[in-house]
């Protein structure tokens, strides 16, 4: 098993592979919520969408603001060379529709980023057994986020489709013709220890099925087919601030 990443570790990461792309780069933020998390080098445009209005507004970085559902909305094919979706799958019924269009959506030899919580762990089974308002009063009461389920803030429902997971995305990837997906573990809740508490009692009740070393994963697509340098107008701008992660995207990875 791959060693638990930290948040700064994963960001160095994706920094490395991006960076590494031929630019520029068309980047859609699928689910964008109120960060990008990513400092690039390479030259990029970056496309939010997101279905919340407030969170969306909150943005002051995007090249272009989409409101819309990831099940409906509409992108001409290969109109992406990476599509980054964090902690956003989880919550949509129909998960692997959406997973079909971004596919449609990415460049040959595009890449796919997911950060999903693991639903095969302590903390996915305790989060998927519990419901919306118990999880509004932990964000409240345990980790002090005030603004925890008024607008514009998480935490949302949680469906969890059984392809968002581990084994749900490798078997997605075999039946699509895709290299298996890189994968990657984090875990938000390292320090939190009534959280590792209960997911550390989850597991021993489980006989062990359900980790609880991890919360997270990362999950990394990268289509077959190589792309050749885009020689298209360079509208993107090159770095742009992000880790360490702020508050509001901390409240998206503790899920």
């Amino acid at each position: 098993m791959s060693p638990i990443l930290s948040w700064s570790a994963m960001c160095e990461l994706l920094q490395a592979r991006l960076n590494a792309l031929p630019g520029p780069l068309r980047i859609l933020e699928a689910g964008c919520g109120r960060d990008w998390p990513l400092r690039l080098t390479v030259p990029y445009e970056l496309m939010g969408l997101d279905l919340d209005p407030v969170a969306l507004a909150a943005r002051t970085d995007l090249d272009e603001a989409v409101v819309g559902d990831l099940r409906t909305a509409e992108f001409p094919p290969h109109a992406f060379d990476v599509i980054y979706s964090a902690y956003v799958l989880e919550h949509v019924r129909g998960a692997q529709q959406v997973l079909e269009r971004f596919l449609s959506w990415l460049a040959p030899g595009g890449m796919l980023i997911i950060h999903v919580p693991d639903r095969d762990s302590a903390y996915g089974f305790l989060t998927r057994m519990t419901p919306l308002w118990a999880h509004v009063l932990v964000y409240r009461h345990v980790f002090g986020i005030a603004a925890a389920g008024t607008a514009g803030h998480g935490p949302y429902p949680t469906y969890h489709d059984k392809v968002v997971s581990e084994r749900g995305m490798q078997e997605f990837c075999r039946r699509h013709g895709l290299p298996a997906p890189e994968l990657h573990r984090m875990c938000s809740y390292e320090h939190v220890r009534p959280v590792r508490t209960a997911a550390l009692l989850a597991s021993v009740l489980s006989a062990g099925r359900l980790a609880w070393r991890h919360n997270n994963l990362l999950l990394i697509v990268q289509t077959a087919q190589p792309r050749e340098p885009a020689a298209r107008k360079p509208h993107a701008r090159t770095a742009r601030a992000a880790c360490p992660p702020s508050r509001s995207e901390m409240e998206r990875s503790l899920r």
